[in-house]
């Protein structure tokens, strides 16, 4: 290396980190062969949105300045580069022209895989490096990927890595599910949680199910597995602690046969059920007590069907090593005298003129018991899914409308799968409700300045999995930023998008532009 190119290159790295003085990249019009979202066909807007996506990726990374090209309004020589291939020399005239300090160009192959050829011209240097990258059906990984390595003698920008230690034990969520008929309201549910929470990367995933025809235990799997085993699974029979405690049994011999010196597992085991009283408190406990003594940790969600008996048989049974969370259902109601609420909690009926709130809660002070009377007197032939005939059958009076029943299954489960979750992230921030299309949601923000109602704008956001959010992702207040260059289309989102990208890649965070009209600020 000549002396001449080691000075130059000192005072290249000197300018670089610098605040003053900061790299300049110019993104031209790229080359889109293949297959593209139904929202660019057509539009001869392919070779512009591929721009537009390298210069997000690029700013999310390096510590860069872009000079925007991307209009023929703005730059008539736009148009030579909407061809497949581009000569050197074109790349050289942007830099005379635009006077950056590189010049990039992508051209991307979307078939079976995709591919990406990365053209970056160092107008400094006058010299060319061609970058490529494969990988499978994610676009957005494989450009960020790209990016990382595209600028060697670019400073990368200090980010905070939204991921887990390197070293750490695996984690398996198992779920012991019953089968029974009766408890088919809560396993869809359930369903609807499991596809609808982000987890963890390193979470794998086991299903047990139970009913007076026995239990099975599921090899462990990824979650779209359990999704797909669950779903050829059908539901059977009845259920009792009997039948429940067989299959925790079952599943301890199954865990102890797997563990081996040194290979420590992380388990979290999560028991949905109604399950009736069978006189098994002991078998139950001692079941329970065995899981927790291999280093599980469990919880029962447990929904009250079946009288006192049945709760005091789980509420004894989890004194042994479990935490106990019970289901409460609501409905609202219209009688001839008033409106109301019912609330099923702890097997008891309750009226109340209030209505739950966003966690699905009701104070218990504003509850009034309905007593139960004839066949409910004891507590049984309760089915909280049917909270107005039994308020009819007991009260008899009539009503006239009512809404379909609730219940707080869902907040509950989140929280009971909590140790799968990135709340650490989520600190107490203040929030800003954002309309974006046709929806609004709340994101966290670091702080409310620059934010006021009815400002409009775009932010560059990372969203990660949240249990316990009730859209399964959350905005890191620390990652966004106020994003002054042209949006690419596929990258606006919103938490929907945002979560059904997780779901579908099993990533941990996803990286894209809100878009949209501040409506409110709230402050922590």
């Amino acid at each position: 290396m000549s002396k001449n190119f080691r000075n130059y290159l000192f005072v290249l790295l000197t300018l670089a980190t610098s605040d003053a003085i900061a790299t300049t990249v110019v993104f031209l019009p790229g080359n889109w062969e293949g297959q593209a979202p139904q929202s660019l066909e057509g539009t001869g807007e392919k070779p512009y949105e591929l721009a537009k996506l390298g210069q997000f990726y690029a700013t999310r990374i390096y510590s860069v300045q872009i000079k925007e090209q991307l209009s023929p309004n703005s730059d008539p020589e736009i148009k030579d580069f909407l061809i497949p291939q581009v000569s050197r020399e074109k790349f050289k005239q942007t830099c005379s022209r635009l006077k950056p300090d590189y010049v990039v160009r992508d051209q991307l192959s979307i078939e079976e895989k995709i591919r990406i050829d990365r053209s970056v011209y160092d107008c400094n240097l006058s010299k060319m490096e061609e970058y490529s990258i494969i990988g499978r059906k994610d676009l957005f990984e494989i450009l960020e990927k790209l990016t990382k390595d595209s600028f060697p003698l670019v400073p990368k920008k200090k980010v905070k890595e939204y991921s887990r230690e390197p070293v750490r034990a695996a984690k398996s969520q198992i779920i012991v599910l019953d089968s029974s008929y009766s408890y088919a309201p809560e396993r869809k549910e359930f369903m609807s949680q499991l596809e609808a929470i982000s987890w963890q990367p390193e979470t794998k995933f086991r299903l047990v199910v139970f009913s007076e025809n026995g239990s099975k235990v599921f090899p462990e799997s990824t979650r779209s597995e359990l999704i797909k085993q669950w779903k050829d699974f059908k539901s059977e029979g009845k259920s009792n602690t009997q039948d429940l405690t067989n299959a925790l049994l079952r599943l301890r011999r199954i865990l102890s046969s797997e563990d081996s010196p040194g290979k420590k597992k992380e388990r979290m085991i999560s028991i949905l059920t109604n399950a009736k009283a069978s006189n098994s408190i002991a078998g139950y406990g001692a079941a329970i007590e065995g899981l927790s003594l291999i280093g599980a940790k469990v919880s029962i969600l447990y929904s009250s069907y079946a009288g006192p008996e049945a709760r005091r048989e789980h509420k004894e049974a989890a004194k042994r090593g479990a935490e106990f969370r019970e289901v409460s259902y609501f409905q609202k109601i219209v009688t001839p005298r008033d409106s109301k609420t019912l609330v099923f909690k702890e097997g008891k009926l309750y009226s109340t003129g209030a209505s739950p709130d966003s966690k699905m809660k009701i104070e218990d002070s504003a509850l009034e018991k309905v007593e139960f009377s004839g066949k409910y007197s004891l507590g049984e032939f309760l089915n909280p899914w049917s909270l107005g005939s039994i308020y009819e059958e007991v009260k008899k009076e009539k009503i006239l409308t009512s809404e379909p029943v609730r219940s707080n299954f869902a907040f509950l489960f989140s929280n009971s799968v909590s140790e799968a979750s990135n709340s650490e992230y989520f600190g107490n921030f203040p929030k800003v409700l954002v309309k974006s299309g046709s929806k609004a949601f709340w994101i966290r923000v670091p702080n409310a300045l620059g934010f006021s109602e009815g400002k409009k704008g775009v932010w560059a956001v990372t969203f990660l999995s949240s249990s316990f959010s009730s859209e399964g992702v959350e905005v890191i207040p620390d990652s966004l930023e106020r994003y002054t260059f042209s949006t690419a289309k596929i990258l606006e989102c919103d938490p929907s998008v945002a979560r059904n990208y997780l779901r579908n890649t099993e990533k941990f965070k996803f990286d894209c532009l809100v878009k949209g009209e501040i409506l409110e600020v709230s402050q922590p």
